[in-house]
Parts: structure tokens; C-alpha cells; sequence
């Protein structure tokens, strides 16, 4: 069984839903989901920008709203950094793995800090890789989850 404290890594879509649609059943959803990993969850820093990157194109005057919680989100979450390691453990997750370059990132950069788990809409669910397995939150309900990230 998996240590109650094992680190759990957030993808972008997590905090996207948060922030674009917080009155929404995804965006509660995910406020839970941010709430309930909070003293162990890891952010990669690719994630981070992504949601950034996403709040300013599809919803602009949200972006000042998206700045402030990211710098809370890195006191919150460990940040996971794009080192030349993780951009060549990416690369062969690209290559090896079919992984879209970004997804590759920001899973490698979780890897890296020691997550054993990515909650993430957008990749394979259920893929284990080196010891480190994709979640996708919203197939699972709030109980569900938090078992299977402590399994």
C-alpha cells in the first residue's frame, strides 16, 4: 500500500477547470482535487505556464486572477523544473512512448520530484511507467480517487 503521502502530480487541466470553470461540476471537482493533494502534490512548472498559456487565449481578463493563484499554487505544491534531465527523459517518452512533447515534460518533471502518481485529463489513463501511473480524475469519483492515489 502507498504511503497516505505519497506525491501526486497535477496537470494543467486540473488547474484550467479551476479557474475557467469554478461553479462548474469539473471545476469543483478540481478545487477538491487541488485542496485534497495540497500537502503532497507536485506542479511542473510546464504545467504552470500551460495554464497560463490557456487562461490568456481563451479567457484574457482572467489572466491577472490565473498570475495570482499560480504564485500561490508555488508555495503550495512543490514545483517540479525543467532540468536537462527531465528534457531527456521527455524526449525519450516522446520518442519511445508516443508522448506529445509537452505531456512528456511535465510528466518526466513529476517523475523527477518523485511523484508515484499524475492526475491528468489529457494523458493515457492508467499507463505505468517506471513506477509512476496516470490518473484520470474525472473517470473516478471524489472517494474513489483518493483510494486509488493512496493504493
Amino acid at each position: 500500500m502507498m504511503s497516505p503521502w505519497a506525491k501526486v502530480a497535477i496537470d494543467s487541466n486540473i488547474l484550467v477547470y479551476c479557474e475557467l470553470e469554478p461553479d462548474s461540476e469539473k471545476g469543483a471537482h478540481c478545487q477538491t482535487i487541488l485542496e485534497m493533494t495540497a500537502p503532497r502534490g507536485v506542479l511542473a512548472v510546464q504545467a504552470s505556464l500551460e495554464f497560463l498559456a490557456v487562461v490568456r487565449r481563451r479567457r484574457p481578463q482572467n489572466l491577472a486572477s490565473a498570475i495570482a493563484k499560480t504564485r500561490i499554487w508555488s508555495k503550495v505544491f512543490e514545483m517540479a523544473p525543467t532540468t536537462p534531465q527531465v528534457a531527456e527523459l521527455a524526449l525519450e517518452l516522446n520518442v519511445g512512448h508516443n508522448f506529445q512533447v509537452w505531456d512528456a515534460v511535465i510528466w518526466s518533471a513529476a517523475y523527477a520530484m518523485g511523484a508515484r502518481t499524475l492526475l491528468s485529463e489529457d494523458m493515457q489513463d492508467g499507463l505505468e511507467l517506471r513506477g509512476m501511473r496516470v490518473l484520470n480524475p474525472f473517470k473516478l469519483d471524489l472517494p474513489t480517487l483518493r483510494e486509488q492515489i493512496d493504493a
